[in-house]
């Protein structure tokens, strides 16, 4: 038991398992002195109150010791703290219950889930979660967009005109795996990883790079000690127009990719429905939306795209609205400090609550 101190109360226990462990907001070393205010890490899952996982399958992974767990704490809870849309839609079951049965090979398992759709965790207010994991996300972008900003219309397009790389993917290629494919139109959630393959392939060899595993690559990206930065360092002012098309679509789902394309100086490509909160962060006739078109027809509409005089102008205010945006580190960590409180409350709820809607 941790010490605690007069007036302290008891903190929940949390061990965390599976494949996906640090693929969790309880995993990231920017998140844990935060969360170790309110929760307990333990090794042993005998000592938990909680068993976290980052996905549904690390469940299916851990059957045997988790049935032989349960049998002797039948009071130990499961929950699924869940930050990556595409696992919620895939291979997840109903990823819009809060509670629901895991049936694996021999066992059946009640669970409980946190993620974009059983909780308003990350509704975030300025900064989308993902950038918060990581310290280093503010400060690269607020060192690339303040020196951005001061770049004119004229060496934008110079830049452009003279990039050794017109059409650049820096994402996975999933050509093979349809199951992504993923519609839900009643809360315009989409799956787009097979989307943005077919668009990159759609694009002429010549004039395009695409990096990332199942391009040929003999080294993933993230075994590099450092694959934002790599990334950054690549791309900064040697690119055209830069893919940020997300995993999915959701509203609230904004990885680093389109603040990426926009610090590399590249016109961002993404996918996005007009609810989608990116347009909170920068006016969307500043990036080509190819919303609701076909890759056959995106893939046009991208070679015949020509930034004129209106564009340059929500183009280059973009790069002001970031500027802004990333000025201010105490704002950055409020967010952070925001998402914890959001996501303790959640969980602290989710594990009182009964599993009204288990199947």
């Amino acid at each position: 038991m941790t010490y605690l101190l007069p007036g302290e109360k008891n903190k929940m226990r949390i061990h965390i398992i599976g494949r996906h462990a640090h693929r969790t907001p309880f995993a990231y070393e920017a998140y844990k002195p935060l969360f170790q205010t309110k929760f307990e890490y333990v090794d042993d899952a005998k000592n938990a109150d909680v068993i976290l996982f980052g996905y549904v399958l690390n469940i299916d992974e851990n059957e045997e010791e988790l049935a032989k767990l349960l049998e002797k704490k039948p009071n130990i809870r499961l929950v699924v703290a869940s930050e990556e849309p595409l696992w919620d839609t895939t291979n997840s079951g109903d990823f819009r219950k809060r509670h629901n049965t895991r049936k694996t090979k021999s066992h059946s398992f009640s669970y409980s889930v946190i993620n974009h759709h059983t909780s308003n965790a990350y509704e975030f207010i300025r900064f989308p979660y993902f950038l918060t994991t990581e310290n280093e996300y503010f400060l690269r972008y607020a060192h690339e967009f303040s020196a951005n900003v001061q770049k004119s219309a004229e060496e934008i397009l110079r830049n452009w005109g003279s990039a050794k790389t017109k059409y650049t993917f820096f994402a996975e290629n999933r050509d093979l795996v349809k199951k992504y494919s993923v519609s839900h139109p009643d809360i315009e959630t989409y799956g787009l990883s097979v989307y943005r393959t077919d668009v990159a392939k759609a694009m002429p060899d010549n004039q395009s790079m695409r990096v990332g595993q199942g391009w040929g690559a003999k080294q993933t990206r993230q075994s590099l000690p450092d694959w934002h930065l790599d990334k950054i360092q690549h791309l900064q002012d040697r690119s055209y127009i830069i893919s940020a098309i997300e995993n999915t679509n959701q509203r609230n789902y904004i990885s680093e990719k389109i603040f990426d394309a926009f610090a590399c100086t590249g016109v961002p490509l993404y996918w996005c429905t007009a609810s989608h909160r990116v347009h909170e962060l920068v006016d969307g006739n500043s990036f080509i939306n190819l919303y609701d078109l076909t890759p056959e027809k995106a893939s046009q509409k991208v070679k015949l795209f020509k930034p004129n005089a209106a564009y340059l102008e929500s183009y280059r205010q973009a790069q002001a609205d970031l500027s802004a945006l990333f000025r201010n580190y105490d704002e950055f960590v409020d967010e952070r400090i925001q998402f914890f409180k959001r996501f303790s409350a959640e969980l602290e709820t989710i594990v009182k609550e009964r599993s009204t809607e288990v199947v």
